[in-house]
């Protein structure tokens, strides 16, 4: 009973620096955690919006947490100032040309600010402006490949990146198709001063030629037809042309220049001929560019069915595409054309 009483207050005195020490252990574990004892790297960058960010917004480097936002403001020019700071361990990796990226989820995941470093072997000053790459800057840094930017490996994101190319492909394959279909209405129309305009109004002049030229044969025809009749009567048109003093004499009796006058007709009749041929072999240069121009957007309208297919059989696209309002045309179709 003695022995206890004598070192009881040494043995309260064990247990309660024991305890002492776990906590002071237990804070320096926590402050260790919280990096409390270790430096943070400020630097700064510029938001075009405040979406998705907010202080304490972890900061990205291919997986791990390398930094996160201190503090946001709005400046003057109504864009957001962000303050951020980079672990002291990953301090290296901020070099020249670094950017940060912005990245938001297309199936409502929320966003993410990834940081790529710079392919410099500088290492940038605690608080240099670093931007996004999104801006001027960033795209003028991605364009000159000066940053390290690591594949995505998101299959919806990729897939989005696919579709919007070949959209894009699309929307200008319609644009020429269209732009042709107009060009070719205002060639029909005569309003147009292109080629293939030229060759309409061509192919138009030579068939006005045409028009006549047979006009005037139908004319000849009746002509001789009357002639015809007239020869068959014995008392008629037959002997006043062979007369001495009938109509052949006096008609050929000219010097040549009813000879002269019919090779100049036949020999416009030749040009008018040719141009005709010129007109018909353009027509037919021209028919392989629209027939390739209309091939493509059939195989683009076909890429974008198959793409969509697959965007609508995505389990992940829970909500689906919203459909798209059909916006009318501006231009007519050749059907509906005055010819």
């Amino acid at each position: 009973m003695k022995f206890r009483i004598k070192y009881a207050d040494r043995i309260v005195g064990l247990f309660v620096l024991l305890a002492a020490l776990a906590l002071a252990t237990g804070i320096i574990l926590l402050g260790a955690n919280q990096r409390w004892f270790s430096r943070d790297y400020r630097f700064t960058t510029r938001l075009n919006s405040a979406a998705g960010a907010s202080p304490g917004t972890p900061i990205y480097l291919k997986g791990f947490q390398v930094g996160k936002i201190q503090r946001l403001r709005l400046n003057d020019q109504n864009q957001v100032d962000a303050d951020f700071v980079i672990f002291d361990t990953y301090y290296p990796k901020v070099r020249e040309n670094s950017i940060l990226e912005l990245v938001t989820s297309p199936i409502g995941l929320g966003t993410q600010l990834l940081f790529h470093p710079g392919k410099s072997a500088t290492v940038l000053k605690e608080g240099s402006f670093i931007p996004l790459a999104d801006s001027p800057e960033g795209k003028d840094l991605i364009d000159q490949e000066l940053v390290d930017i690591p594949p995505k490996d998101d299959t919806v994101t990729r897939l989005l990146a696919d579709v919007s190319p070949l959209l894009e492909n699309l929307n200008k394959t319609v644009v020429t198709v269209n732009r042709t279909l107009t060009e070719l209405n205002r060639a029909i129309a005569g309003q147009s001063t292109t080629p293939l305009a030229n060759i309409v109004t061509q192919a138009s002049d030579a068939m006005t030629k045409v028009d006549d030229l047979a006009g005037s044969i139908g004319a000849i025809a009746d002509n001789l037809k009357a002639t015809t009749a007239a020869i068959r009567d014995p008392t008629g048109l037959v002997p006043k042309l062979l007369d001495a003093k009938g109509s052949i004499k006096t008609l050929l009796d000219d010097k040549g220049a009813l000879y002269a006058s019919v090779t100049s007709s036949l020999t416009a009749l030749q040009g008018t001929l040719k141009n005709v041929q010129d007109i018909a072999a353009s027509l037919n240069a021209q028919m392989p560019s629209i027939a390739v121009t209309l091939e493509e957007g059939r195989t683009a309208i076909q890429q974008a069915q198959d793409v969509l297919e697959g965007l609508k059989n995505n389990p992940l696209l829970k909500g689906g595409i919203p459909q798209r309002a059909e916006q009318q045309s501006t231009y007519q179709s050749m059907r509906e054309g005055q010819f």
